[in-house]
């Protein structure tokens, strides 16, 4: 079971459609932004979902182009596709932060460093929060359910930024105080 089965069952459960398509809606919808998915790993789970039954495929000629497979959703793949909707609500949420390593280790750094590194950490998480915000603006007019994930990492970025606040601070008065 894997968060890329269910991104592609919810995909093609919408519509059938080629791997190439597929891959495009991920892209469209940012969804390698918020789980690890790559062009690579969307043709390996089609191939293997199809080889489970969860798709079938019909081969389709449009003119001078060449023969693509389109998939689409079979029963037993909106069963599965169900299942993992129940698994993955289930589960105990994770926020998993790269920047936490770096955080972890800066007592090992010297403080100008130190501070040089929390700088760089607030600056990408206000770039994030820009793209985020334009992103939002942009797609508008995608449905409620995407939407939100905007409004989620928005707020999100938003507690970022008080906590990247209150941590330097008290690093600072940390420093302070070991001195």
């Amino acid at each position: 079971m894997s968060l890329i089965d269910l991104i592609i069952l919810g995909i093609v459960s919408e519509k059938p459609q080629s791997a190439y398509d597929i891959q495009k809606d991920v892209e469209y919808h940012h969804l390698d932004r918020w789980t690890k998915i790559s062009t690579p790993s969307i043709y390996k789970k089609v191939i293997t979902l199809k080889e489970k039954n969860y798709l079938t495929t019909d081969v389709v000629k449009n003119g001078k182009f060449a023969e693509k497979s389109i998939y689409s959703i079979t029963n037993k793949g909106i069963e599965y596709f169900q299942e993992l909707m129940e698994k993955y609500s289930e589960q105990e949420i994770t926020i998993p932060i790269n920047f936490n390593v770096v955080i972890s280790n800066l007592n090992k750094m010297s403080k100008p460093k130190a501070l040089e590194l929390i700088n760089k950490i607030r600056d990408n998480i206000i770039k994030a929060q820009g793209n985020n915000k334009k992103y939002t603006e942009l797609y508008s007019d995608i449905p409620l359910t995407g939407r939100t994930i905007f409004k989620q990492q928005a707020a999100l970025y938003s507690s970022l930024l008080d906590w990247m606040s209150e941590f330097e601070t008290e690093f600072l008065k940390d420093l302070k105080n070991g001195e």
